[in-house]
């Protein structure tokens, strides 16, 4: 990470004066954030992946993501939006590097295994707020939905062979699968796809600052975009009752989505259909960190290390979500 110029920052965002240093926060696995103390409050200074920034159009989309949290914010959603520059621009260029500068919300980050049935209520909810909104940007690019490429898992597990990487010939054992599994989320898209809206899309453990047990804030908004109702809301109830930590939680899961109904939210699709629909998703994830193990779009030895760690830990939670596929579909039909 490259040293920030404080002093520049502040005074690009109109911040007041430092006092101290910043200090690193610990999580994230794409960027760095810290906290920056001034005169005029406390803030959240995050810098952007260099690794990402290479790719077209990749401010724009961050552009476009924290309007889509701003315009969340003035309708009373608990969203954390990026501080503009005077000239409206949110993306802070500064010596080679881009940054996004938040205000700071006190609160901790709860794990999915602390999460308890009230504030599974209250997220559900707040998911239901989100999808009645039905927010209209007329600049948002059209929704397409985003195909997986059977070739890529023949090709990245041939790489990881040769690099003797540990996740290799697992994930290659499991290719009929990998290529089961991504028919399912291709044919769920057909349905998915005609019922679309505007949310955050990635309300999973490390997005949520909880200042109490009944004000979740909703952060880093930069996925916000299209998405299925019913496939966030499964995805959301899937991820905080535990899944991808090898232990979920049936209660967590319903208590999610009994929060979600009361509050007037209204699942629309098969739980079948968003189950497959959050594999796919899943399995885009998947492939991100097998190419981040390899070396793409990383910048150290340490972002390689993490595109491991996540590969396997991915790997599990799809094999546990399908061998309890039929249970979830079950729990989600009671609500429907």
């Amino acid at each position: 990470m490259k040293t920030i110029d404080v002093e520049r920052v502040c005074t690009m965002g109109g911040l007041g004066k430092p006092r101290g240093e910043l200090q690193a926060v610990a999580g994230g696995l794409l960027h760095h954030v810290c906290r920056l103390e001034t005169s005029q409050g406390v803030f959240a200074i995050k810098q952007l992946n260099p690794a990402m920034m290479g790719e077209p159009d990749t401010l724009d989309a961050y552009r476009m993501s924290e309007k889509i949290a701003h315009l969340m914010a003035e309708r009373g959603i608990p969203a954390v939006a990026a501080l503009p520059l005077a000239d409206g621009d949110v993306i802070y260029n500064l010596d080679g590097m881009a940054l996004l500068v938040y205000p700071w919300i006190e609160g901790p980050l709860l794990s999915a295994s602390s999460l308890d049935l009230h504030a599974a209520n209250t997220l559900g909810g707040l998911l239901a707020q989100l999808h009645a909104l039905q927010l209209t940007i007329p600049e948002l690019p059209p929704f397409v939905w985003k195909h997986l490429h059977d070739e890529d898992w023949d090709i990245l597990t041939f790489q990881a062979s040769d690099l003797n990487l540990a996740w290799a010939n697992p994930v290659r054992s499991l290719l009929p699968q990998l290529l089961e599994w991504t028919r399912a989320y291709e044919e769920a898209g057909t349905v998915l796809g005609q019922h679309m809206l505007v949310s955050h899309t990635n309300c999973e453990p490390g997005n949520v600052i909880w200042s109490s047990e009944s004000s979740p804030w909703l952060i880093d908004w930069e996925a916000a975009g299209w998405i299925n109702p019913t496939m966030e809301l499964v995805r959301t109830a899937l991820t905080w009752s535990g899944i991808t930590t090898g232990q979920p939680r049936e209660e967590i899961f319903s208590a999610i989505l009994a929060g979600y109904t009361a509050a007037g939210g209204v699942i629309q699709d098969t739980g079948r259909d968003a189950l497959h629909g959050c594999m796919g998703t899943w399995l885009g994830w998947l492939l991100f960190t097998m190419r981040r193990s390899l070396g793409e779009s990383v910048t150290s030895e340490e972002e390689e290390q993490i595109g491991i760690r996540e590969t396997s830990k991915m790997v599990a939670t799809l094999r546990l979500l399908t061998a309890h596929e039929a249970h979830w579909v079950e729990l989600v039909e009671r609500w429907r």
